[in-house]
């Protein structure tokens, strides 16, 4: 079972206009699809967004093709949307290119204010190549990677600069402004400074590659 990470710019004229208004408003800074239902011409979505949930909820309700919507608070990290929405042709062509036999779409898929959608397929080395090639011609693809699927893929942290990263939290290393600093956590770990400096930066590394969809 092979996979691939995958950025697919779209072109302006084909963003939907929720992803549009990511695009162009300082007020959301992502969109990401958490789950969705994989056929019919309505298809039904749920989303986690990162920004003003007031101004999303304002122009959402104002997209004609959107059947249903209702949006759930999450602390203060962003909020849900449950969403059903009509699907364009040049959605369905997205789609159809996509979702075929022996290829899956595995979420999160994120829709970034650069105009790209970040998503990972996974299936068998042809299926995938027939998937990207079967995409619009219209959309530059840039395969990010490629290998073996792998759920927990991310930030891959050895088990000490996992426990340096809790240490640093718990100190409050992290919060803004910053609470504890690097001999707190030092002093959590029962390390040197330095020893405590170096297990963060590279724990942070990984989690900024991961973040990025860079290959270390």
């Amino acid at each position: 079972m092979h996979a691939a990470r995958i950025a697919l710019e779209i072109p302006a004229e084909d963003l939907h206009p929720m992803h549009e208004f990511v695009c162009e408003s300082p007020a959301i800074d992502q969109e990401t699809i958490l789950e969705r239902d994989a056929g019919g011409g309505v298809t039904t979505l749920l989303l986690h967004v990162a920004g003003d949930r007031q101004r999303y909820e304002q122009t959402i309700d104002e997209v004609p093709q959107v059947e249903e919507w209702t949006t759930t608070k999450f602390e203060d990290e962003g909020f849900y949307v449950y969403v059903r929405t009509q699907l364009r042709t040049r959605e369905q062509q997205y789609r159809q290119a996509l979702d075929r036999d022996a290829v899956l779409v595995v979420p999160p898929v994120e829709l970034r204010s650069d105009r790209t959608v970040r998503q990972t397929i996974v299936g068998q080395g042809d299926s995938l190549s027939a998937a990207i090639e079967a995409l619009p011609d219209n959309v530059d693809i840039e395969v990010l990677r490629t290998g073996t699927y792998n759920r927990s893929r991310g930030a891959r942290v050895s088990s000490r600069q996992r426990e340096a990263l809790i240490a640093a939290w718990e100190a409050g290393y992290y919060e803004v402004p910053r609470e504890g600093d690097i001999e707190a956590v030092a002093g959590a770990l029962d390390c040197a400074t330095s020893t405590a400096s170096d297990l963060l930066r590279r724990a942070e590394r990984q989690i900024v590659a991961a973040t990025l969809d860079k290959r270390l």
